[in-house]
């Protein structure tokens, strides 16, 4: 940052020098004296360019920290606004209606300079709506609001008509859509049931590790490239589909029969994973004898690929991962596991846990990774008695859940580390070289207003003299 500094303060003493002796060489009436230029740098030395520099580096650290990760819920309820829809009002679907005059007035100077006024009319519409109410959707879930859908049509949207003489055309019903929405109506469907459905939602962390670009616990592999040109690894996850849905399974040489089902499964967990024990599970599965040959190597080169920020940016697999990836030779069950985790260390039992219990399990998702769902329940605190209601998980049984939340051995529960751990690291951080000169040129830029002030207020004493 220094560096910054002194290149910054250099550049625009340069300036500065360049433009008073450019306005002696010419004459000017303006000009900047010496003592006026020692007081322009001071400012630029003392405030403008440290500040300027400062507020750049903390701000390209910042950006260079930045990552994105997923989060884990549950929805909470559903809301649906009805909104009562008036002329001119709130409502979005309209037509122009009621017309009414106005009435102008314009003056102009003719030829020999007369002014002369004229009044002239403008025809104006009230805006009507075509129903009497439009709807809107959204669901709550412990990650926040969503919004469904907003201004729609009521359902049998003639029978609501605002005016009974008006019908809806049926390209503007197409257009708004009307009713309720299907994947609204669904959720509503569950939350009514008390069997909330799973959330998930792209935030965005500070991560020294990925940051740094020299520490020494960056993954690397050297089996990246021999994966890659056979097509073995796949790309790391990073979208929502559906409002607040990702697919989180990858299939590697493995066709299932419901990929839905598994999709489905790891959602469930991660609703609670997330919502509970703050992770986010990654399942791979594969059918590949190139991988079952050295899965070891697999899992590490995995990572280190999905780990790589130089591939996939401020998308790369974030520090609450948790990697399965589980082999198959016959297509029904499991021949082998490895897990790893987005962090360097921490949950050891977990991970071999994971390692030597799912062998011979039936490839179901139930069976494997779990049927978890979630449910209401009611916090009471003592103080004051006040009651919130909640959600939770409730688990069944699958062995991948289990090991998750240490229902058979306490020790495989997962734990979240802490990235303050790592925090040491932040000294390593070095900005690219597009930063710096980024921020030494827009400090530069920040500092030359210095020398157009001095120029402005300058005047020289000989100019002064005449005038006298």
């Amino acid at each position: 940052m220094f560096s910054l500094f002194i290149l910054a303060v250099f550049a625009a003493a340069i300036a500065g020098l360049a433009v008073k002796f450019l306005l002696d060489r010419i004459q000017s009436e303006r000009n900047i004296t010496w003592k006026e230029y020692a007081i322009g740098m001071m400012v630029i030395t003392l405030l403008l360019a440290p500040s300027v520099t400062f507020l750049g580096w903390k701000v390209a650290k910042s950006n260079n920290l930045s990552f994105n990760e997923y989060w884990n819920g549950w929805e909470k309820s559903v809301a649906w606004e009805v909104v009562p829809c008036s002329r001119d009002g709130p409502c979005v679907h309209v037509y122009d209606c009621d017309p009414y005059v106005h009435i102008h007035t314009r003056t102009h100077t003719d030829s020999d300079g007369k002014t002369q006024t004229e009044n002239y009319t403008e025809t104006h519409y009230h805006s009507c709506p075509y129903t009497s109410e439009e709807w809107n959707f959204g669901i709550d879930t412990t990650l926040g609001f969503y919004s469904v859908a907003s201004h729609l049509l009521p359902e049998n949207s003639q029978f609501h008509r605002w005016r009974a003489s008006e019908t809806v055309p049926r390209w503007v019903i197409s257009r708004a859509g009307a009713g309720f929405p299907e994947f609204w109506t669904a959720a509503k469907a569950r939350i009514d049931s008390g069997k909330p459905g799973p959330v998930t939602k792209r935030m965005t962390y500070d991560n020294y590790l990925l940051s740094s670009d020299q520490t020494i616990l960056k993954e690397y592999s050297d089996t990246i490239k021999e994966f890659l040109s056979a097509n073995l690894l796949p790309q790391v996850q990073s979208g929502i589909h559906n409002f607040y849905y990702a697919n989180k399974v990858y299939f590697v040489g493995y066709a299932p029969k419901d990929v839905n089902a598994w999709q489905r499964s790891v959602m469930y967990i991660n609703g609670a994973l997330g919502a509970e024990l703050q992770g986010d599970l990654h399942l791979v599965i594969t059918k590949n004898q190139t991988i079952s040959r050295n899965p070891d190597a697999y899992i590490l080169a995995l990572k280190a690929y999905w780990s790589d920020k130089k591939v996939f940016g401020d998308n790369t697999v974030s520090k609450n991962t948790i990697i399965v990836v589980v082999g198959t030779e016959d297509g029904e069950h499991v021949s082998w596991s490895r897990a790893i985790t987005g962090m360097p260390m921490g949950n050891e039992h977990m991970l071999v846990a994971l390692r030597n219990e799912l062998k011979g399990l039936s490839l179901m998702p139930d069976l494997l990774v779990g049927d978890v769902r979630g449910e209401f329940y009611t916090e009471i605190k003592e103080e004051g008695r006040s009651e919130k209601l909640k959600v939770r998980g409730v688990h069944d049984g699958g062995k991948i859940e289990r090991i998750f939340w240490g229902l058979d051995n306490p020790q495989t529960k997962f734990k979240r580390v802490s990235m303050k751990e790592f925090s040491y690291l932040d000294g390593e951080i070095e900005l690219k070289g597009s930063q710096k000169f980024w921020i030494a040129f827009v400090t530069f830029i920040v500092c030359m207003p210095v020398w157009v002030a001095l120029i402005a207020i300058g005047e020289r004493s000989w100019r002064k003299k005449s005038a006298g």
